[in-house]
């Protein structure tokens, strides 16, 4: 069973940054389109008001419970907003998307109840399948910004509150995910988007 502890929200342990640091580089030697470091420097204020959510609802514990998250408390966000589950297959871990957000199936495709290997090109899946193993060992918020590499959207960059949520009575996590995207042509001008970390 999944044991909620209570504790004063800080900065991630230095062990919780090198984890961080592992997967930023293995990203790099792996080409992945995107880069992680702790919840903080959101270049989106939508992402910042998000995790305050977050962190309202968790109350001192390590995460909140996924019913604490309610339509209500995440109005705002919650067209760019993803659910998801580490779910058993066979014996298999798999991740299903229990919500995609209208504005994110808006230009990737509505992809709600599907798994993750149907809503992803197979040459991207590992990649999202070791970030996501990731927050879930951390059992931290983190920031992602991300370089799309889907034809249709490769103009795009996005950034990432990627958090976990306690599902009472389930050892593992649900996800959180609540994403912003802008045009790459715009970086000039969000230069905090490049800044990770």
């Amino acid at each position: 069973m999944l044991t909620v502890q209570i504790h004063s929200p800080a900065m991630p342990a230095s062990a919780d940054l090198d984890v961080m640091t592992s997967f930023n580089d293995r990203a790099k030697k792996a080409g992945w389109a995107f880069t992680c470091g702790p919840a903080r420097d959101f270049a989106h204020a939508e992402l910042a008001g998000a995790h305050d959510v977050w962190r309202e609802k968790a109350q001192g514990r390590t995460m909140p419970f996924r019913a604490d998250l309610t339509a209500r408390a995440m109005k705002p966000y919650l067209t760019h907003t993803s659910l998801l589950e580490r779910v058993a297959v066979d014996g298999k871990p798999r991740y299903r998307i229990r919500l995609h957000g209208s504005a994110l199936a808006r230009y990737a495709g509505d992809s709600t109840g599907k798994f993750l290997e149907d809503a992803v090109s197979a040459q991207r899946l590992e990649s999202f399948i070791v970030l996501y193993d990731m927050v879930i060992k951390l059992g931290l918020p983190v920031r992602i910004v991300s370089f799309y590499q889907a034809p249709e959207i490769d103009y795009l960059m996005g950034e990432s509150l990627v958090a976990p949520l306690a599902v009472p009575g389930c050892e593992t996590p649900m996800l959180l995910s609540v994403t912003y995207a802008k045009p790459r042509s715009e970086l000039s001008r969000s230069p905090s988007l490049l800044a990770n970390g």
